[in-house]
């Protein structure tokens, strides 16, 4: 892997970039299970919004928790005692900020599910483009047992990727499921264990990492945006998409590569 780059000036998270264009963003409070703290909040919103703005050179994201316990166990609770109305909102819109700005990112965000998922973490779960977890993770929305709804994507992106009726349960019940069920129902695209869980996923964004970065992009965007759509108007925003490949460099160099039997050389243009 190529040297790293490091911004090191935030409290709650830490963010490795590489020379090669990968960024692997760690939730870094494992005293607390990772969990989600204004501070946080504001860190991540500071970084996924970075990343809207000035992704030239970037080619994807590896998003995981510090410490073998937990990926995220949602927001902090112990902070949020005591808080009234006011407070509690303000603090969940930087939270709803965030969680929007992680899903405009433009290239691939991979989720690397290091131990439990609870609420928040969950709903970053199911933010990402795709999830790979540890075999012993546990997953669920606890927020119906305390009088409020999972309302940073949960009830949004949950039934869009495990259906309805299965959704229903895992929100109205409470109740955590593991990462074979998460499997099962397409949380996880696959399960590890936690020695081999980051050697895993970090393959997987070595592997996007070679493939030409503004095809990625498209298709990206192209999947994303299509889903919003009827079936008409998303191949016309496919075809869109398509065309904009073709009156590029990279485009030409992977013909050529292709029919030189040789590893293309793609540079973004």
């Amino acid at each position: 892997m190529a040297d790293k780059k490091t911004k090191s000036d935030y409290k709650t998270i830490l963010v490795d970039r590489s020379d090669n264009g990968l960024v692997v963003i760690t939730l870094n409070r494992p005293e607390m299970a990772n969990a989600v703290n204004t501070d946080m909040g504001l860190e991540l919103l500071d970084v996924w919004t970075d990343l809207v703005r000035n992704s030239d050179g970037l080619r994807c994201v590896v998003f995981t928790g510090a410490g073998n316990d937990a990926f995220c166990g949602g927001g902090d609770m112990k902070q949020r005692k005591g808080m009234d109305t006011y407070a509690w909102r303000h603090q969940h819109q930087i939270f709803e900020e965030a969680l929007r700005a992680m899903m405009e990112c433009p290239i691939p965000v991979i989720a690397a599910v290091n131990g439990k998922a609870v609420g928040g973490g969950l709903e970053m779960t199911l933010a990402a483009d795709f999830a790979y977890g540890v075999d012993s993770a546990q997953l669920w929305f606890p927020e119906t047992s305390i009088g409020i709804l999972p309302g940073v994507g949960g009830t949004t992106l949950l039934p869009r990727i495990v259906g309805e009726r299965r959704a229903n349960e895992i929100i109205f019940t409470a109740k955590p499921i593991s990462a074979a069920e998460a499997l099962e129902w397409g949380i996880f695209n696959r399960v590890c264990s936690a020695k081999d869980l980051m050697p895993t996923v970090m393959a997987v964004a070595e592997g996007i990492i070679e493939n030409a970065p503004l095809a990625v992009v498209q298709a990206k965007k192209a999947i994303h945006e299509g889903m919003q759509m009827d079936q008409r108007t998303a191949l016309r925003f496919e075809y869109e998409a398509y065309n904009r490949l073709t009156n590029t460099q990279d485009r030409v160099e992977g013909t050529n590569a292709w029919n030189e039997k040789r590893k293309p050389v793609f540079k973004g243009c």
